[in-house]
Order: C-alpha cells, then sequence, then structure tokens
C-alpha cells in the first residue's frame, strides 16, 4: 500500500472526528454528538462525490454513509463508556480521612 499525502489527510481528518465522538459520548454531550455526526456525513459525502466521483443514492454511497453512523455510534458508546468508569472510579477513592 502506497503512503499518499491525500490517504495521510483523510486518516488524520478521520481520526479527529472520532476523537470527537469519544469525546462527546465521555462527557454525555447528545446534542454535540449529532453535530459532529452530521459533520461527518458532511466531509463523507463530500469526498465520496468530488474525490471519487460517486453519486450520493448509489449503494456503495450509502453503505460508507450508513458506516460512518456505526463509528459514530461506536466512538459515543465507547467514550460514554469510559466516563461512567472514571466516574465511578474517583467515587470509589478512599481519602485519608475515611481510613
Amino acid at each position: 500500500m502506497t503512503v499518499t499525502p491525500t490517504l495521510v489527510a483523510l486518516l488524520s481528518v478521520f481520526a479527529v472526528w472520532f476523537f470527537a465522538c469519544i469525546w462527546t459520548g465521555y462527557r454525555l454531550r447528545v446534542w454535540l454528538f449529532f453535530v459532529v455526526l452530521a459533520v461527518g456525513l458532511g466531509l463523507n459525502a463530500t469526498w465520496m462525490v468530488l474525490g471519487l466521483n460517486a453519486r450520493v443514492l448509489e449503494p456503495h454511497a450509502l453503505l460508507a454513509q450508513v458506516s460512518v453512523i456505526l463509528y459514530a455510534v461506536g466512538g459515543f458508546g465507547f467514550g460514554w463508556l469510559a466516563g461512567r468508569v472514571v466516574l465511578r472510579w474517583r467515587e470509589s477513592r478512599v481519602d485519608k480521612d475515611d481510613a
């Protein structure tokens, strides 16, 4: 596989977007998650139409959009779970006064 600047740029944007999905789950910012999801769907559609010359309603393009939704929901869920674990961890901390 050849690593091109385009590939590096696409993967970098994806990493930042996925981290934003995780962060919204960690902080439980549902409305912000929907904004991040809409941005991801828009970026993906723009890349497919302009970069790959795909039509918006092609089966492969629709499957790619579904994949974006699933990645986003998975990232949100992972962030939410991590946030709950951190919260419970902090709540279970034993203070010096309690010992």
